[in-house]
């Protein structure tokens, strides 16, 4: 009897403060701050004191009364009361399954929520956030009143905003564009805002990762802010631009006439990276500015690739050689050493493209591809290193590449096994080893710029 009159209790409060409904019975629970313990702070505590108690067991059912006495009477005294509240009504309306006394239980979890934000002006915003995604879970229409709770929350939440709200906040602001309520100019603006704000923790939380690498929050913020951030970048991209062509339409003339602005400098890089846009000229315009502004490793070498692909070797190599310095640790710098040997390699650089492919090698020798790469630079030298069995040599050591690169990674077995089956079929037949008078199972030293001692073997 006593568990159906609290459960009357719980789906009733809203009804109780007022029949004009939340804003109402907010603004009378408000009233209430003028005296933050209540109109009697001995029985407040009492009540806090109880209802605590039974909210650790997690018996809600026993702790709704004197909850309830706490929330009404004096919901200015603990903001911890708030945040209990929106636990058990949780609870609550996860446990019933009459319709009717679920949509008072939203109601007063809705109410909790404001009357929290209206007292408790540093967690408004991530009151009003959490609201959001409350309602997205048991209110989700219509989705204007999701909308503007978000836009609320982030107002009033600004850089303090949680991760996870922008995420929230964004999706939502694409179904109402979806809807035609928002042009995509607005969402654009949402995607901005939202977008700097991603920024601006995931910069501050790197710089107290500077200053203390052990610092377990900032880093969690670092990855949780990165990752709202890619959402909030593909969802931009996945619903809003549809190509290239529409990146350059609806941007090219802003950047051209405002290229100070660093903000849009980054929209815009974001957007043609995400739709693979690197080809056109006002990416690795917005690019190297962008990295004039703030060098990084990564950016280094996206600058690179895009300057290789445009055959200035030069400045690739430049741009190649700072995102090796700047590289964060050896398996990136692994692969930026590899990527800038594909450099030298397609302009015939072999010795240079080498050198480049061994400190990738070394840098992580489990690795096989700089192994590959190597034994392929080897058979490319054969018209490069003389004739006959002296260009056929190259071939030798191109197998011992690939054998080398198959013992230390088993991935690339197959490739490594394919190639080598190949220019096995390249050695020297065993009449022409004998008439050079080179006996099979002997060292070779490989002449040319390969410089390597290897084994003779024949093709038959």
């Amino acid at each position: 009897m006593k568990k159906m009159k609290n459960w009357m209790k719980a789906s009733l409060l809203v009804l109780l403060l007022g029949a004009a409904g939340t804003t109402q019975a907010q603004a009378q629970i408000t009233a209430n701050c003028e005296q933050k313990w209540g109109p009697d702070s001995v029985k407040t505590i009492q009540n806090i004191s109880v209802y605590r108690e039974f909210f650790k067991q997690k018996n809600f059912d026993a702790a709704l009364e004197s909850w309830l006495y706490v929330f009404t009477k004096a919901p200015c005294s603990r903001e911890q009361t708030h945040v209990d509240g929106v636990a058990m009504y949780k609870s609550f309306i996860a446990a019933t399954k009459d319709a009717k006394r679920k949509q008072q239980l939203i109601d007063t979890l809705m109410l909790i929520y404001d009357v929290r934000a209206a007292n408790f002006d540093k967690s408004a915003g991530s009151a009003l956030g959490r609201k959001g995604v409350d309602m997205l879970n048991f209110r989700p229409e219509p989705n204007t009143a999701v909308l503007k709770t978000f836009e609320k929350a982030i107002e009033l939440g600004g850089n303090e905003s949680e991760s996870f709200v922008l995420s929230y906040y964004f999706k939502v602001a694409l179904k109402e564009f979806s809807g035609g309520g928002l042009t995509k100019e607005q969402v654009i603006s949402i995607y901005e805002r939202l977008s700097k704000i991603a920024d601006y923790n995931i910069a501050t939380s790197l710089q107290l990762l500077k200053e203390d690498e052990g610092n377990a929050s900032a880093k969690q913020n670092v990855e949780r802010f990165t990752e709202s951030k890619q959402s909030l970048d593909g969802d931009l991209a996945g619903n809003i631009i549809k190509d290239c062509d529409e990146i350059i339409t609806l941007f090219a003339g802003k950047y051209k006439a405002d290229k100070g602005n660093k903000d849009l400098r980054d929209l815009i890089y974001s957007l043609l990276l995400s739709k693979g846009c690197s080809d056109k000229d006002l990416f690795m315009e917005v690019a190297t500015a962008k990295y004039n502004d703030a060098p990084n490793a990564r950016l280094a070498h996206i600058l690179a690739r895009k300057l290789q692909q445009t055959d200035n070797v030069a400045k690739a190599a430049d741009f190649y050689q700072k995102a090796i310095e700047g590289a964060e640790n050896d398996s990136i710098k692994a692969q930026y050493n590899y990527d800038f040997a594909t450099l030298y390699s397609s302009n015939k650089q072999f010795a240079r493209a080498r050198q480049l492919a061994q400190e990738a090698a070394r840098l992580q020798p489990r690795w096989g591809k700089p192994l590959i790469f190597i034994g392929d630079l080897y058979a490319a030298s054969y018209s490069q290193c003389g004739s006959g069995i002296e260009a056929q040599a190259v071939y030798w050591a191109a197998v011992d590449k690939y054998q080398r690169a198959k013992s230390v990674d088993g991935s690339v077995a197959e490739e490594a096994n394919t190639k080598i089956n190949k220019y096995s079929g390249y050695f020297p037949l065993k009449e022409n080893l004998f008439f050079a008078g080179i006996s099979p199972g002997s060292s070779y030293s490989v002449s040319c710029w390969i410089g390597e001692t290897t084994t003779v073997r024949s093709s038959d």
